[in-house]
């Protein structure tokens, strides 16, 4: 292909510890009322000291460790100065000189190939406040501020929006398994810019980097992506060009517009925070951090596809949640495989969607669905009654045999009972009967779905076709 983009990202993770990073409030940036989680060291208070918060020190480990990166033994921190309303000191405290981690790597999958996303740097820095915009006037929500946050900024080895939607998933998954974040990109803990160009590989001129910032959900990193491609495209061809820029993306309008010129580092004016000293990480620390990590996304996806037979995006779907993919295997233990994977895929996981809500806010358990797998093998229920049992059994306490025996899910298989029912449908419905005799046979349909409403779904379909069949010849 002529044009090539080329495309890094920058993601900002909040940790998901009791207190923020440097001070003692309560880490808890969107539940409370505006400006109720502050203290005069969050807000910038002149005089005060920061104190490093361990939790989140060892949190951001764990992270660089999963990611594979270079653990510096000798981590530091330092400022990072502007000024904002959202940042009362005039400086954020970040690690610039010397980050926790860097030279990590994720790998991500599609159908076809597996690629290597480098990891540049990982390193811990503090979140600002929040701007909240009405009318004509700019109010200010410290609560973020002093949030601990990582910021992971990777390699810029991505060459399609496809790739930087899967890294990003990648890396929320991973940080979810790690329970260091949540992952919740529409509330803001995890954010993500861009960074983009396009190089003519005819020609061999690229336009200027630009950054898209705080983009908040895979699909809008994925417009934002797209519609940046081509407007780099269209600059090339018409051979144009565009400083480098800070843009934010327009959801309404499904554009990016510029903010602002782009920062260097040197208008930053970093130096080593002085109030804050450097922390040592031995080799036994790293060492317990490896041995304590969880088994990770891709490490489940490659197991699951040998030893339960899935297809790739299968694997994918089930360990996209760590809890998901636990209640699999356990359940698996109880009934067969395959069907588990079917049930959860399929009915599971659409009730979790339609209700916006997480596998452990429901009632199911791993005895429930096993048990309920195995009524349907030995032909108690019907594969239509489970799903109306299943919804019982993720909304209520009760008991699988309670709700078989109480709510009359019990299958009828026997002959003589269904027989008598397609003769109560024949003698009620005799005229289509005769001109089903008389060569309408697409009348056919029609016992079938009567004898269907009779049975409310509690008769085998095969075996229903074969009472009218039979009866009907």
């Amino acid at each position: 292909m002529r044009y090539k983009t080329i495309i890094g990202l920058e993601i900002h993770a909040q940790l998901q510890t009791e207190s923020k990073a440097f001070c003692s409030c309560r880490n808890d940036s969107g539940e409370s009322e505006p400006n109720y989680n502050v203290c005069p060291i969050c807000t910038g208070h002149p005089g005060t000291l920061p104190v490093l918060n361990k939790n989140v020190f060892m949190m951001a480990l764990k992270a660089a460790v999963a990611l594979k990166c270079k653990i510096n033994r000798l981590s530091s921190f330092d400022r990072k100065n502007y000024f904002y309303p959202d940042m009362p000191k005039g400086y954020q405290i970040t690690q610039y000189f010397h980050p926790l981690g860097e030279n990590g790597y994720v790998e991500i999958y599609n159908k076809k190939r597996k690629k290597v996303v480098k990891i540049r740097r990982l390193h811990i820095e503090e979140d600002s406040g929040k701007l909240i915009h009405e009318m004509d006037k700019t109010l200010v929500d410290f609560n973020r501020s002093g949030v601990p946050l990582i910021e992971i900024v990777t390699e810029p080895d991505m060459n399609y929006s496809d790739e930087a939607v899967m890294l990003l998933e990648e890396l929320r998954n991973i940080l979810r398994y790690l329970k260091v974040c949540d992952g919740q990109l529409e509330n803001g803990s995890m954010r993500c810019d861009v960074n983009i160009s396009v190089k003519d590989t005819k020609t061999g001129k690229s336009t200027n980097r630009i950054e898209i910032k705080n983009l908040n959900s895979f699909r809008n990193v994925q417009r934002a992506l797209h519609y940046e491609t081509n407007f780099h495209k269209e600059l090339l061809q018409n051979g144009l060009s565009e400083p480098h820029c800070t843009k934010a993306w327009d959801e309404k309008d499904k554009v990016t517009r510029k903010m602002r010129l782009k920062e260097t580092e040197a208008d930053y004016r970093y130096f080593p925070e002085p109030d804050l000293p450097a922390v040592r990480i031995d080799e036994e620390t790293i060492h317990r951090m490896q041995k304590e990590l969880p088994e990770l996304p891709s490490e489940k996806i490659h197991r699951f596809i040998e030893h339960y037979h899935m297809r790739y995006e299968e694997a994918r779907l089930l360990s996209v949640s760590e809890d998901l993919a636990i209640f699999f295997e356990k359940t698996s233990e109880i009934a067969e495989s395959s069907e588990v994977l079917k049930w959860i895929l399929r009915d599971i996981k659409r009730y979790l969607n339609e209700n916006n809500i997480a596998l452990s806010a429901t009632k199911i358990s791993t005895e429930k669905l096993g048990g309920l797998i195995k009524q349907i093998k030995i032909g108690r229920v019907s594969n239509n009654a489970a799903k109306e049992i299943l919804l019982q059994l993720m909304s209520t306490d009760r008991k699988l045999e309670d709700i078989i025996q109480e709510d009359d899910f019990l299958q009828q298989n026997d002959p003589d009972i269904l027989s008598g029912y397609i003769e109560d449908i024949i003698a009620e419905h005799y005229e289509q009967y005769e001109a089903y005799q008389l060569g309408k046979k697409e009348l056919f349909n029609f016992f079938v779905g009567k004898m269907m409403g009779l049975t409310k779904g509690r008769t085998r379909p095969d075996l229903i076709i074969k009472i009218v069949k039979n009866r009907l010849r």
